[in-house]
């Protein structure tokens, strides 16, 4: 009986990590392949932080909701690459052009497709879905990190919103 309790009290459970970038104040169009990020002359990496309980662990991805703060006609195909170590962040509306050595730290890619985007009169959200992504943080690190880069040609509102809430089981 005091090992069931154990176990019950010890178990991971589901956590909430939330990621946010607010793009720059144009409605300038992107290009296939272009980075989303809040800046366009000193963007920083999206960080994921407190993806694990501890330095050099990892845990769980349960599913990922990008959520929108505009509803254009033309809806975002965005790709979010996560990755174990920071790589070189691009400004926003930018070519990404990643080198050799930061797709090597890649772990997955989740992409968001607008196809998919459920939307309100004045927002929406777009979901990877039920996920089951195994993940493992560098030694001495908690956190993950995100670069977004859009798949289509999509022209943005001003300051746009837009935020990815990670469901995740740390270790």
């Amino acid at each position: 009986m005091p090992n069931d309790l154990f176990v019950k009290r010890n178990r991971p459970a589901t956590q909430l990590v939330i990621a946010t970038y607010t793009r720059p104040a144009d409605t300038n169009v992107y290009a296939a392949g272009d980075v989303l990020a809040q800046s366009t002359s000193a963007a920083t990496i999206l960080t994921l932080t407190n993806m694990a309980r501890g330095a050099g662990l990892g845990g769980i991805i349960q599913s990922v909701n990008m959520i929108d703060s505009s509803v254009q006609s033309t809806k975002p195909d965005i790709d979010l690459h996560i990755f174990d170590t920071a790589p070189t962040m691009q400004n926003d509306n930018v070519a990404w052009s990643p080198s050799d050595a930061e797709r090597l730290r890649e772990l997955c890619v989740l992409t968001f497709s607008g196809g998919n985007f459920k939307s309100s009169s004045n927002n929406g959200s777009i979901s990877t879905g039920v996920l089951s992504l195994p993940y493992l943080c560098v030694s001495g690190s908690q956190n993950l990190y995100a670069i977004a880069v859009v798949r289509n040609a999509y022209t943005p509102t001003s300051g746009e919103v837009f935020t990815w809430n990670f469901l995740i089981i740390p270790d």
